[in-house]
């Protein structure tokens, strides 16, 4: 058996802002030419670099998440999404909070141990594409965002799928930054059952964790994207 890729960590914003109809999230079209999710879209987010451990932040829960994770999450937003969240010298980690832990599945080439966080855009302000990494980006609510991956539009991996569920439910974004999550890391695990392919998380009887996670914990990769199922 194969060893494990080794994880790298990494951080995703989860940027919102309100709209008419309650909170709206970015998402990006990441360039067919990027060498991880190539065409998938996504939050704002990046490996760490060493220089985060040093830079200076205001806030931030950072007994409960590292230092390193806060920086790079809102300087991967500046850099991705033309988005910048600073106070002088500093990121201003107020007003953000942490949202999940998703850990990437050992049998992958690539592998990072990424915290996501929530973040509100400022007002005034608005999110760009870099044109590099991303494409296209756009403001989606949640369930516009799943419908739209149902009809194949908007195609999203497990982890962003899930996420829009979960923000599905809030009808303002200062609801989501209020919110006190359990974030226990989720490591998918891939099955294959004939044709089928399943991407299992923790609660579900075929995963071996023993610390379970909210329902759904079994996503299909069927007609070309991933559903949630029961």
């Amino acid at each position: 058996m194969s060893t494990p890729a080794a994880l790298r960590p990494a951080a995703t914003v989860i940027l919102l802002r309100d709209g008419a109809d309650g909170p709206e999230v970015w998402l990006m079209e990441r360039s067919r030419s990027v060498g991880f999710m190539p065409s998938a879209w996504v939050f704002p987010g990046g490996r760490v670099d060493p220089a985060d451990e040093a830079t200076p932040v205001l806030g931030g829960d950072l007994e409960r998440v590292p230092r390193a994770f806060w920086a790079a999450a809102l300087r991967e937003m500046a850099e991705e999404a033309g988005v910048a969240l600073r106070d002088g010298e500093a990121w201003d980690l107020r007003g953000v909070n942490v949202w999940a832990h998703w850990i990437t599945p050992e049998v992958e080439p690539r592998r990072y141990d990424t915290w996501f966080f929530v973040a509100k855009l400022p007002e005034g302000a608005d999110a760009v594409v870099d044109g590099e990494e991303a494409t296209r980006g756009g403001w989606f609510r949640p369930v516009e965002a799943m419908a739209r991956s149902e009809r194949g539009e908007l195609p999203v991996a497990p982890p962003t799928l899930r996420t829009l569920m979960e923000l599905a439910p809030y009808d303002s974004v200062e609801a989501v930054l209020a919110a006190r999550r359990h974030t226990p890391p989720i490591m998918p695990r891939f099955v294959q059952d004939g044709e089928q392919t399943f991407v299992l998380l923790p609660g579900d009887p075929e995963h071996p964790s023993a610390e379970q996670v909210e329902p759904p914990w079994r996503y299909e990769f069927s007609r070309g994207r991933w559903w949630a199922r029961a």
